[in-house]
């Protein structure tokens, strides 16, 4: 993928050590679209892998958050603890590949939610001061 061809906007990663139900699944993808949605932020996409001890989530934001904001973010939509931990030390040393999320070779995503046609957020009378956008 080049340069051009690389996504505008934050790409969030949530590393969660279950395997859900499909049910489970599928109101923990709407319960994401809601925090989202309540933090005036528009979700493109989200992605799926199963990994052996759960799922890791990859959803693609319309917005460019900082870095902080993504890692807090992050923790909010149930990522690993000690995985935010290790993020928030690589953010704090500057780290610019803070973000890692590793996958076996050949792993395929799983689209689980796309939105195309949504580039920017969702109309909102108020914007939580939570997330802190870059533009």
């Amino acid at each position: 993928m080049s340069a051009l061809d690389k996504p505008k906007g934050t790409l969030l990663k949530v590393d969660k050590d279950h395997h859900p139900s499909v049910e489970l699944e599928r109101r923990y993808i709407q319960t994401v679209l809601l925090i989202l949605a309540s933090q005036g932020l528009a979700v493109l996409w989200i992605k799926r892998t199963i990994t052996q001890h759960g799922r890791h989530y990859y959803i693609q934001l319309a917005d460019t958050l900082t870095d902080q904001a993504t890692n807090d973010l992050q923790y909010l939509l149930g990522d690993d603890a000690k995985r935010v931990a290790w993020n928030q030390q690589r953010i704090n040393s500057h780290l610019p590949e803070w973000n890692k999320l590793f996958e076996d070779i050949g792993r395929r995503l799983t689209v689980l939610y796309n939105n195309p046609c949504r580039t920017t957020p969702p109309e909102r009378t108020e914007r939580y001061s939570f997330v802190e956008v870059s533009r």
